[in-house]
This record gives structure tokens, C-alpha cells and sequence, in this order.
């Protein structure tokens, strides 16, 4: 079995973070050899050096395998942050009113200073200020000449830079910043295959980054990051308008009550199900292997459960970037989205899940048809030729029990496949009579290992020459 074919067992992909940890070929080697799908740079620990060697060096290492893997940045966006202590740090205790303001000087410990220019306008009288990630919480108790007085209501020690959470107010600062911007023109000229968008509140921010990706003339694909509140509150109108969608359950964790994060999560999942949008499910995945080389019972569980409700992917962060096993890691992770795959397949039922109005009523139907055809007759998968990959989507969407086998005769395409759940791309030139791609396709499956001789598929696509976008035939074909 070759190095491909090991990675793609599974139909939920890993998107694994960047970082020290593994910062080489022969590490990301081993990680797409575990099951990696996607590799993620966070820019708020990188450079722009940094971005173009870490893109180059995964392509080439994806390159050598001849595996369709994908690359993300993941832009900072305006991370509220306290200033500067002289000590380093200042104590906060249960019940004192602390001052705060916004000034870019070092602080003597008699007040907490604020990196944000917005804060003293953007935050609520009454309202909740969270620091270093909810650790420390203080209310509002009054607003005067640029200082805002709150009382400590959970104590603790800040330090330098820690992040500042407002879950009652509405933050009024842009989610992409000028320095958000001069990496993403890196990343586009790079050729990175996905662009994820920090601390979105509104589907319009969206609309704006694809509008500024759209003028550098690509057509990289944008993820919208769920993790304020306001983000939860416009969902639907969000997912609509993104290629995808992550749930950052670290901020969002914060900014709402902990007990309602796994319930926003399957709502999070079942707009994106419902749009045919595909759907990441992140933050402390596996955390306990950060520094074990064994999981915790709570992680292998909620990597269980991620895959239970159909995450297009999971992600990993510290555990690939810092941690102490990162291939051990993605092996983990794998094996355990495996086993719940293998018991979905055993229920045998396919949960066709009510598609949008905005999905023209052609393509639903071809959709439903495809998947319902390939599984009555107990075919071996499902070949689907698409320019876009929305076809695709659609028909993952359904959660059919077989594969998919996507050919598009674009390189980005097939990347942006490579995050969609059950699906496994390939890049061809197609010719110009489709009946000639049939029999190179399923060679193609053939040659990878998918398939063998014997084998019955479904091919979904456009009869017309060139038409690959207008699916308008569903067809059994048989591999020779």
C-alpha cells in the first residue's frame, strides 16, 4: 500500500498546525504518512520568511509523495491584549475596583494597561472583561475620561500581553489588520489553498477578505473561525457566504459559557451540513499528548464525537507545532476517527441531511441520486468530475457510507478537496469528449490502490464537452 493510500484509509481529515516541533521535511513526511490532510501556519508565530519556507517546504515534500495535500494560513486578526508591567506582572485580588486604559506605556502595577484603541468606546457599562483566557474575570463597574473601573470578581496574577476577552460588549475593530493583510498577500502569492479568518463577527468581513483575495486574482478558499459570540449569533448568514468554517473553541470558550460550547458546536455542524459548507473542529483535540505519548479517555472521546456528527476535519494545534509526539499524535487521531467511521458504516444508513434553498434543485437531485444509486447496488465508491469541487461538497454533504473520488482538472481545487470529508482528489486534464476520461479516471482509482479490476462505480458529471460545472448525468461503469 503506498504512502497515500495509508493516509486516506480514513474519511475525516487532519489539519496539523505548524511550528518547532515540526519544522522539517522528514517530520511532515511522517505526518502525512499518519494522515495529515492539511497543514495550518499560524501567523501570529511566524514572519513572512517564515510563511514562504514553511509553504515551500510542505509542496515539496507533497510533492514527492504525490499526495494532494493542503496548506492554510490562519491570519492573527485584532487579538485584544493587555500592555506591559515594569514587574512583569500585576496581582489582581477578589473584590478591588483595578483601573484600566488604553496607553502604550509600561505600567506600575497601579493600573492595567490596554493595547486596544477601541476598548473604552467598545466596552459595556456592566459588562464582563475576561483576561488570559478567563483565568482572571472583573465587571464593569464605571466608565470616566478614557478610564474604565472594574471590580475583580475571579483573581489571579497578569502578566505581559495576556489576551483580553469582552463576551458582553460588541468589538468594533476589523477582523483583518493591516498586518493580517501584508501576510495574506504572502500566502497568495505563495499559493496556499486556504485563507482562515480570526474573530469574524458578520458575513460581511467575509465578503471582504474574498473581495480582496478576488483583486490579487485567486481563488484561494476562506474559512471563517467561529469565536465570538456575535459570530454565533449571525451563524447561518456567515456559513452561507464562506468556503468553510472552523469552530475555535479556545476563544469561543471564553467568550461563552463552557457548558454551552458542545452544544454551539453541533449547531455549528449542522449549519454546515446544511449549506454544504465543510466544517473543522479544533482546539485541544488531543492535548494530552502535547506531552504523553498516549491519550487522555476525555480526548479520544471527543475526537470520537467530532467525527460522530460528520466534521469534515479535526485539527490539531500544540499537539504537531510544540508537542513532544506529533506523528504518535496524528496516528492516535486517525485510528480513532477510524473506528467511529467503521461503526457509522456498519448502521449501513445514509442521513441525507435537507439541503438549502440557494442549492438549485438539478443539482440536489443528481446529489441524492448518485450517493442513493451507489449504495443500492453496493458499488465500490463514487466518481464525481467537477471544475469548482460544489458538486462534491454537496454529495459529502449526505454522508454517504462510500468514498468519493473527486477528478478536477485544477491543482487548488484538488487541495480544497483534500478538506472535505470522505473525499479523495485527483488532478486530470480532462479531454474533450468525456467519454474518453472515464476509463483514465478509473485507471487512475486503479493505479492508487482505490480500486480493482471488477470493481463498479458511480460517475457523476456533465455529458456536454468541457462541462464539468452543469452536472446533468449519473452512470455505472466498471473497472477493466
Amino acid at each position: 500500500m503506498n504512502v497515500e493510500n495509508k493516509a486516506v484509509l480514513k474519511k475525516t481529515k487532519i489539519i496539523c498546525t505548524l511550528g518547532p516541533a515540526c519544522d522539517n521535511p522528514r517530520t511532515i513526511r511522517g505526518l502525512i504518512e499518519q494522515g495529515a490532510n492539511i497543514f495550518r501556519i499560524n501567523c501570529s508565530h511566524t514572519d513572512e520568511a517564515g510563511i514562504r519556507r514553511l509553504v515551500r517546504m510542505v509542496r515539496k515534500v507533497a510533492k514527492n509523495l504525490a499526495s494532494p495535500i493542503g496548506v492554510m494560513i490562519d491570519l492573527q486578526g485584532p487579538k485584544i491584549r493587555v500592555g506591559e508591567f515594569y514587574d512583569q506582572t500585576m496581582k489582581l485580588v477578589r473584590g478591588e475596583i483595578v483601573s484600566m486604559k488604553v496607553t502604550k506605556e509600561m505600567s506600575d502595577g497601579s493600573f492595567i494597561p490596554v493595547q486596544y484603541e477601541g476598548f473604552y468606546d467598545d466596552v459595556g457599562h456592566d459588562g464582563r472583561i475576561l483576561l488570559d483566557d478567563g483565568k482572571i474575570c472583573m465587571e464593569v463597574v464605571s466608565k470616566k475620561n478614557g478610564v474604565v473601573k472594574a471590580r475583580v470578581v475571579f483573581g489571579g496574577v497578569l502578566s505581559n500581553k495576556k489576551g483580553i476577552n469582552l463576551p458582553d460588549s460588541t468589538i468594533t475593530a476589523a477582523p483583518t489588520t493591516k498586518k493580517d493583510l501584508e501576510y495574506l498577500k504572502v500566502g497568495l502569492d505563495e499559493g496556499v489553498d486556504f485563507v482562515a479568518m480570526s474573530f469574524v463577527s458578520k458575513a460581511e468581513e467575509v465578503l471582504e477578505m474574498k473581495s480582496v483575495i478576488a483583486r490579487h486574482d485567486h481563488t484561494t478558499a476562506v474559512v471563517a473561525k467561529i469565536e465570538r459570540h456575535e459570530a454565533v449569533k449571525n451563524l447561518e448568514s456567515i456559513v452561507e457566504v464562506s468556503d468553510a468554517v472552523m469552530i475555535a473553541r479556545g476563544d469561543l470558550g471564553v467568550e461563552m459559557p463552557l457548558s454551552m460550547v458542545p452544544v454551539i458546536q453541533r449547531k455549528i455542524i449542522h449549519a454546515c451540513h446544511h449549506m454544504a459548507k465543510p466544517v473543522i473542529v479544533a482546539t485541544q483535540m488531543m492535548e494530552s499528548m502535547i506531552s504523553n505519548p498516549r491519550p487522555s479517555r476525555a480526548d479520544v472521546s471527543d475526537v470520537s464525537g467530532a467525527v460522530h456528527a460528520y466534521a469534515d476535519a479535526l485539527m490539531l494545534s500544540g499537539e504537531t507545532s510544540t508537542g513532544s509526539f506529533p506523528t504518535e499524535c496524528v496516528a492516535e487521531m486517525r485510528k480513532t476517527a477510524l473506528e467511529m467511521e467503521n461503526y457509522q458504516k456498519a448502521q449501513a444508513k445514509t442521513r441525507y441531511w435537507e439541503m438549502g434553498k440557494r442549492i438549485p434543485e438539478q443539482s440536489e437531485a443528481i446529489a441524492k441520486a448518485g450517493v442513493s444509486l451507489a449504495e443500492l447496488l453496493n458499488l465500490k465508491g463514487i466518481v464525481v468530475v467537477t471544475k469548482s469541487g460544489w458538486m462534491v461538497k454537496q454529495m459529502a454533504a449526505l454522508h454517504p457510507v462510500l468514498p468519493i473520488y473527486a477528478f478536477t482538472p485544477h491543482e487548488v481545487s484538488m487541495r480544497q478537496l483534500a478538506l472535505v470529508r470522505g473525499v479523495f482528489p485527483f488532478c486530470l486534464k480532462f479531454k474533450k469528449e468525456f467519454s474518453y476520461n472515464i476509463p483514465e479516471m478509473l485507471r487512475e482509482c486503479k493505479k492508487r490502490g482505490f480500486l480493482t479490476k471488477g470493481d463498479r462505480v458511480v460517475v457523476v458529471a456533465g455529458v456536454k464537452a468541457g462541462n464539468v460545472d452543469g452536472t446533468n448525468t449519473v452512470r455505472v461503469e466498471t473497472v477493466l
